[in-house]
């Protein structure tokens, strides 16, 4: 393989070419290539600032940028076909830039990805085993594809069951315009099927979409999942320590028992409506951005926009040039990071990067998941001390002044719009939306008009707010999700009888965002506070979660047990933990209305603690935790 074409670039060349990509990871990976291990000279090493909770990586620093394409011109001609994988730790914190505790070095080893695949079980389902393990994984979009990657890794009969026609849960049901990931797609992804041909480092919903199903397809998901099969009630038999489902599927309904259930229905698949008086009697087209009707032609209608969120914020600037008028109504508005490449293609350079040099999309991943795993912990931690509305800390408050800087340059012909974008609450109180620009341009259209005033009722022709009343065409719900109503509508009894949705009475916790009380071999990924509001990626937590969930099931396979039971105790515990750390964040310590939040005002959605702390908690099964229960009966062939 060479890394160079059979016409050399020059060297202005190769320096754009690195330019388009990240000098760290580069580094790293010809000192992985080479064994040379002057690439890794700490004199060299491009300066990174973690900057207003952004870490800026790179530079542009003269030793460093020569010492890259020295080695790029080194291993041109290099036969690189089969690279060692093996990384030791002096790579690895020299991708961070600093010493490194081992759960750290050990989450990175996984991100790098090699050898392959790390999180794969070390373990098969012994054909000799009294557990006669089969599962049930409620959900196909990215978490229930992950498990069934898991369990058929290690040899345990699935069937995966989805209500929809298709792989890829909200990202098959979100297909309104615009809809698009806001986290890179290099660390948007599983770890075990990464992709280096993104046409854009944040994906639009079909090309997500698209890479769900590949997978899926790959792995041979698809011959093992119902598709148009919803699950209506699930009932723990605590003498044959099984579950006992109720389905609903293209045939009508059916009964069907195994030994474990996992749900990968996650926290943001039932739209959340506004509770406004006559909601219902709306004459026009009504609808909300997870179900959009794609039947509704919107050219030159009278549109109305409930909400300022990430989906209002995604697809107003897709409407807007069709619309005759677009009315928006903000409760509050959002914090917006500023994001000129958002909706960029991959620089050519980034690409010619991946296509030639072998590793380096391993080492860009790394580092791509590194510097957004924990680095903006200071701007979000709560300062006791701090008393200054608007903020939670000195480094809230810069990131404060930050972002209000960038809408004054934005707003700046418009000071009566200026006074509308400017959240009052502290920064990440609510989910920061990335910005391009689009936002600050669609509300200087004549056609668009921005509404603070609280929506009193809606009627047959329209919306009246508490200053007017304004006739219109089409209603969008940009509203959000019911986010702590996990697993509803179905129906879950566990031991003694108990429900889960009064168990949990609309505040859902788990253990590690895992396992309940009273519902033993019923395990949720992206449950209860593992949401990643700032840091990270929801694969890499889904991933961690479905590691403990195979644990959990090696632990029945080697010791002929029925179920595991998460004990009480231990969930009240880490609760309390939890709990004591959202207070300590911008959202847990903020009285703004959000979904990261419950009923009750509790945090129930996201985790507060570090990235590498949920990591270092679900790499074994804490039988500890747990109370180990045996079946009063058994029947291996279990109807599946």
């Amino acid at each position: 393989m060479s890394v160079l074409d059979n016409d050399p670039l020059t060297e202005s060349e190769l320096a754009e070419i690195i330019g388009h990509g990240e000098l760290v990871p580069l580094l790293a990976a010809l000192a992985h290539l080479t064994g040379d291990r002057r690439y890794l000279d700490p004199g060299c090493r491009p300066r990174s600032a973690t900057v207003l909770g952004r870490t800026v990586a790179g530079s542009t620093d003269d030793a460093a940028l020569e010492l890259a394409i020295s080695g790029l011109r080194a291993i041109s001609g290099s036969d690189l076909d089969s690279v060692d994988p093996t990384v030791d730790r002096e790579l690895i914190e020299y991708l961070v830039g600093a010493p490194i505790e081992d759960g750290t070095e050990d989450m990175l080893r996984y991100q790098l990805g090699m050898p392959h695949d790390q999180g794969a079980p070390r373990w098969q389902l012994s054909p000799s085993s009294d557990a006669g393990l089969s599962v049930a994984i409620i959900g196909a979009g990215m978490s229930g594809i992950l498990m069934a990657r898991r369990l058929d890794q290690a040899g345990i009969p699935y069937t995966v069951f989805e209500r929809n026609a298709d792989f890829g849960g909200v990202w098959y049901e979100n297909s309104y315009p615009g809809c698009r990931v806001d986290t890179t797609n290099y660390i948007y992804s599983y770890s075990f099927a990464t992709r280096d041909n993104w046409t854009h480092d944040f994906s639009l919903q079909r090309a997500v979409h698209g890479y769900l199903r590949e997978v899926a397809t790959e792995l041979g998901v698809d011959k093992n999942v119902r598709f148009g099969t919803e699950l209506l009630a699930a009932t723990y038999n605590e003498d044959s320590c099984t579950w006992q489902l109720k389905l609903n599927g293209p045939d009508g309904q059916y009964d069907a028992e195994f030994s474990a259930v996992v749900s990968a229905v996650g926290q943001l698949n039932q739209p959340k409506f506004p509770d406004v008086p006559g909601i219902d009697s709306f004459a026009g087209p009504a609808f909300h951005t997870a179900r959009w009707d794609h039947d509704v032609d919107l050219t030159g209608k009278r549109v109305a926009v409930i909400g300022t969120g990430a989906s209002a914020y995604q697809v107003i600037p897709e409407i807007a040039d069709r619309v005759g008028s677009l009315t928006i109504f903000q409760r509050s508005a959002p914090w917006m990071e500023w994001t000129p490449a958002y909706a960029d293609e991959v620089k050519p350079g980034l690409r010619w990067l991946f296509e030639n040099v072998p590793t380096y999309s391993h080492w860009y991943r790394a580092y791509q998941f590194w510097i957004t795993a924990d680095a903006r912990r200071p701007y979000y931690t709560v300062d006791p001390n701090w008393d200054q509305p608007g903020s939670v800390s000195a480094e809230n408050q810069e990131l404060r002044q930050h972002l209000v800087s960038g809408l004054e340059r934005q707003y700046q012909d418009r000071p009566d719009l200026l006074e509308q974008v400017i959240p009052s609450y502290a920064p990440y109180s609510k989910r920061l939306l990335r910005d391009n620009g689009r936002w600050a341009k669609v509300l200087h259209r004549p056609n668009v008009r921005l509404v603070a005033d609280h929506i009193e009722a809606i009627d047959e022709q329209g919306i009246r707010t508490s200053a007017e009343h304004l006739d219109v065409d089409v209603i969008i719900f940009a509203t959000g999700f019911r986010a702590s109503e996990i697993l509803e509508p179905v129906d879950v009894t566990g031991t003694g009888g108990r429900k889960l949705r009064d168990e949990w009475a609309g505040d859902p916790k788990a253990f590690m965002g895992v396992a309940v009380p009273g519902f033993p071999n019923l395990f949720c990924l992206y449950g209860p506070n593992t949401n990643v509001v700032v840091s990270s990626s929801l694969f890499f937590f889904a991933e961690s979660a479905a590691n403990l969930v195979m644990s959990a099931l090696e632990h029945l396979d080697k010791t002929g047990a029925g179920a595991v039971e998460c004990t009480g105790e231990a969930l009240d515990q880490f609760v309390a933990e939890i709990d004591e750390a959202s207070e300590l964040t911008a959202w847990g310590a903020s009285d703004e209305s959000t979904w990261y939040k419950s009923a009750s005002g509790r945090v129930s959605q996201n985790w507060p603690l570090r990235v590498v702390d949920y990591w270092t908690r679900t790499r074994e099964f804490p039988l500890e935790k747990f109370q180990v229960l045996r079946p009063a009966v058994r029947d291996k062939e279990l109807v599946r």
